[in-house]
């Protein structure tokens, strides 16, 4: 787990600045400061900040193969390296370290882009051929690591795995992107590949990009996908409940693998207890873990009038709760720094305090993440199902059975969901997931100037739902899919990636390796809910691994208790922030409204 950054010229033969190449990586410390490492070779300069936790003593990058003609930074861990070094080794590869990063190189070596195909872990590297003067950007399957770029006018790519490494270099502009603005009040986030400065840009997840004078080309090589014909239905519940237990103990043991030890943050809640409980067979030891709660507001976290994994006879471990309080605000303005994305979720803050404790006694934590989008454990699921089937009704009829305002006062966001168009695709995805009553917000919350500006963009929202076999899905399969496509990655798993390693901690997610994802693909939607019960298939398999509660829990998601808080006067810094003066001056918000 490091944090990596750097750029290639369009002239492959012009020195590289060293100084820019420093400037770019110190501005992202914090994701490795246990040392950093250089490549400054003609028409192209690497960057690497290392976090030691594969390899202690000589896992340093760059690192280069045998005759350094290829050179290679990577952030984030190939859990199934033991076994491709060994391949390689028996092909007549030589290692010069024991990291798993080297394996990249050789792979590279023998199938070049279609190296990608043999790793399996979270990852996002630059690899620069000097023989073929070409830069190589892959970034893993599920987007789990981050990976920006930018060409600057000079014709020069910039990468890094933060945009505030690129915005050092002073070549790409800080113009903003007003697409980025209403993605955010349209789905609470900015999707992948925008960012909120128009000439920076993602990587998306499963896709990589090459770049050789001068010119950039983005390719995808994984996507997810289901099955078209119900084959499924030959197999019982027993054999897909045996199948994901195999997966799911062998996922954990290889995210296991570590030269320092490794803890975990536990909810109370099925997924981060089925991690725990599953980690304790692998080592045969109490895990460490740890918990967060929110000071007097019981009803916000996931922990309290509920006992957790470790309260329980026979997996009793030391577990530390970590309580968020109203004092934590201070952490707004570094959380902002290191998130650089803004988005609607409400746990920023909250995770950063996690993360904090957590990394005081650790480098590395498992975590439950991923499990809701690849068993469909979200609320929006059971409501889609519900509400779906009165979608064929005209709009008018359906606000009719709503009995006017009535119903939407009680149940706000199920009549937003009962209201929305029939097709499943991204428009009705945002009614899902997204923010209530959209369209005024956009009317009335931006000024004038700014809202002509959004208005006037593109959306680019169609080759989401362009995948050649997405109308033969079944509707729970085509929300996963969107869910894995946006919100997984633009607002779940960069939140995670930020507030860890802002407190230089690497979050292992082994609910989203790869190969787990593409077997969950395949169960059939009816055994992920079964009636209304969520990840139903997931409580059959840790059948005999979790206590009963735990098993029959419904998912209480975590939410931070701003909205109390914030009955009390703002702080000052945010009641500057939210100034008439202010609004004007940034003029992107309507400031009557706000």
């Amino acid at each position: 787990m490091c944090g990596i950054s750097g750029f290639a010229y369009r002239d492959p033969d012009r020195p590289v600045n060293q100084n820019l190449l420093r400037a770019m990586s110190e501005s992202i410390r914090h994701r490795g400061p246990d040392g950093e490492g250089f490549y400054p070779g003609p028409g192209a300069g690497l960057g690497f900040r290392r976090l030691s936790i594969i390899d202690l003593d000589t896992g340093d990058q760059p690192i280069a193969n045998e005759n350094g003609s290829i050179i290679l930074v990577c952030n984030g861990e190939i859990y199934n390296f033991i076994k491709l070094r060994s391949e390689l080794i028996s092909k007549g590869h030589f290692f010069k370290t024991k990291s798993d990063a080297e394996v990249i190189l050789h792979l590279y070596e023998d199938f070049e882009v279609d190296c990608l195909h043999h790793l399996r872990g979270m990852f996002a590297f630059a690899l620069w051929d000097s023989n073929k003067r070409r830069l190589f950007l892959a970034r893993d399957r599920l987007g789990i690591k981050p990976l920006f770029y930018s060409i600057g006018k000079d014709g020069t790519l910039y990468f890094a795995s933060e945009q505030k490494s690129i915005l050092s270099a002073n070549s790409t502009g800080r113009d903003v992107d007003p697409r980025a603005f209403h993605d955010l009040f349209t789905f609470g986030f900015a999707l992948t590949p925008r960012t909120f400065f128009r000439r920076i840009q993602q990587v998306p997840p499963g896709h990589y990009l090459l770049y050789k004078d001068g010119q950039a080309s983005v390719k995808q090589y994984w996507d997810l996908s289901f099955p078209e014909k119900d084959f499924r239905k030959h197999y019982s519940e027993d054999f897909w409940s045996e199948a994901l237990l195999d997966k799911l103990k062998e996922v954990v043991r290889i995210h296991m693998r570590s030269d320092v030890p490794v803890g975990a943050w536990l909810s109370g809640g099925i997924d981060s207890s089925a991690i725990v409980s599953l980690m304790r067979e692998v080592t045969q030891n109490p895990i460490q873990t740890f918990s967060l709660a929110f000071e007097n507001q019981p009803d916000y976290d996931e922990v309290s009038n509920q006992k957790t994994l470790d309260q329980f006879p026979g997996f009793e471990a030391p577990n530390e709760r970590v309580v968020f309080k109203k004092e934590h605000f201070d952490l707004f303005f570094k959380t902002l720094w290191h998130d650089e994305n803004p988005t609607t979720s409400a746990t920023r803050l909250a995770r950063m305090a996690l993360s904090k404790a957590s990394g005081r006694q650790f480098k590395v934590v498992l975590t439950g993440e991923g499990s809701d989008e690849i068993f469909g454990g979200y609320p929006w699921y059971g409501v889609d199902k519900v509400c779906r089937p009165f979608s064929v009704l005209p709009v008018s009829v359906r606000k009719f059975m709503l009995l006017g305002p009535i119903f939407p006062k009680i149940k706000p966001w199920s009549s937003h969901v009962f209201l929305a168009p029939r097709p499943m695709n991204l428009n009705r995805f945002s009614f899902l997931i997204g923010t209530f009553g959209k369209e005024n917000i956009m009317n009335d919350l931006f000024a004038d100037d700014f809202q002509e500006q959004v208005a006037g963009e593109s959306d680019g929202y169609s080759n989401l739902t362009a995948f050649p076999r997405f109308d033969g899905w079944h509707n729970f399969e085509k929300i996963q899919y969107m869910e894995t496509k946006t919100r997984l990655v633009d607002m779940i798993i960069h939140g995670l990636d930020r507030a860890s390693m802002a407190y230089s901690l690497e979050v292992r997610v082994p609910f989203l390796d790869h190969e787990l994802v593409e077997l969950c693909a395949q169960i059939p939607p009816s055994l992920k809910m079964k009636c209304l019960t969520e990840k139903y298939i997931l409580r059959k398999a840790m059948k005999a691994r979790l206590p009963l509660e735990i098993l029959k829990r419904k998912k209480r998601g975590l939410a931070a208790p701003y909205s109390p808080w914030l009955k009390d006067n703002l702080p000052d810094p945010f009641r500057q922030m939210l100034s008439r003066e202010s609004l004007k001056e940034k003029g992107y918000f309507n400031q009557s409204a706000v």
